[in-house]
């Protein structure tokens, strides 16, 4: 396994994904050399998996990924100096994101899009921005910290409606509770066409050819192998279908038949 700067840089199948890995690279060099905290922008589904195929090759140095909160979608590849063990210990001033609570004034609930759309149209990147929670009044916006003054004093509308920020304390946020149908069932092993039997009621034919063409994703990644193992905690989405996390998994049954529990995002 080549495990210098030139292999891993060869995990990425694009210019961009080249770049990204680059960009780990010297991250981590920066938090092992300088001994202090150095973090990406947001990442994706996809890019978090490529940052988790890097750092499972060199061995060390591994990045830990955080958005704010647990259940986040997109987050920032963290790399730590050594007298920090885990992110528990990182005091939240040195977290490179913050939280930022929009209030709307209006009777239209705002959508994701609509906050996201006002965040471009001010000129941020979508990089610069994690997770978006909407609720009946306002939002509360996941932001890289050197955005947040910027956001705050210029985000003044979001669609048509008035809108107010205030920084907010991460531990304050309130993170809305996944709408899931939780499917319990046992498959005899973890393969992908298996767990995806389970969790969009399809045959194992139907499971298999969804992967053979392209439109299953596990982690962000395409897969292209129905036999691929999955594992506990695993986001898979599969196009016309949905999306669902492997939520749990359990013993064997009397049959020898494996247990799972899977949440189908609603």
């Amino acid at each position: 396994m080549d495990t210098t700067r030139e292999g891993i840089l060869k995990l990425g199948k694009d210019g961009e994904e080249r770049l990204l890995l680059s960009q780990l690279l010297d991250k981590q060099r920066q938090a092992q050399r300088y001994q202090q905290l150095a973090a990406t922008f947001f990442l994706d589904l996809h890019q978090q998996a490529l940052c988790r195929q890097a750092m499972a090759r060199l061995g060390q140095g591994e990045a830990v990924l955080a958005g704010g909160f647990p259940q986040a979608e997109r987050r920032c590849a963290l790399f730590l100096p050594d007298y920090w063990e885990s992110l528990d210990q990182v005091p939240p001033e040195e977290l490179p994101f913050q939280a930022l609570r929009v209030e709307a004034r209006g009777t239209k609930e705002l959508t994701h899009r609509d906050y996201l759309g006002s965040l471009m149209g001010l000129g941020i990147r979508r990089e610069m921005v994690g997770d978006i929670l909407t609720g009946p009044q306002g939002a509360d916006l996941l932001l890289m910290g050197e955005i947040v003054p910027y956001v705050a004093q210029n985000l003044q509308k979001v669609g048509n409606a008035p809108v107010a920020c205030t920084p907010l304390p991460l531990s304050q946020l309130e993170p809305p509770p996944l709408k899931v149908k939780v499917l319990r069932d046992t498959v005899a092993s973890l393969r992908l066409d298996a767990v995806l039997t389970v969790a969009f009621s399809i045959s194992r034919g139907e499971a298999a050819e969804l992967v053979r063409r392209g439109l299953v994703q596990v982690d962000g990644l395409e897969m292209t192998k129905p036999d691929r193992p999955v594992e506990q905690g695993a986001r898979i989405s599969a196009r016309g279908k949905g999306k669902a996390i492997l939520y749990a998994v359990g013993g064997l049954s009397k049959k020898g038949r494996q247990m799972i529990e899977v949440h189908k995002l609603l």
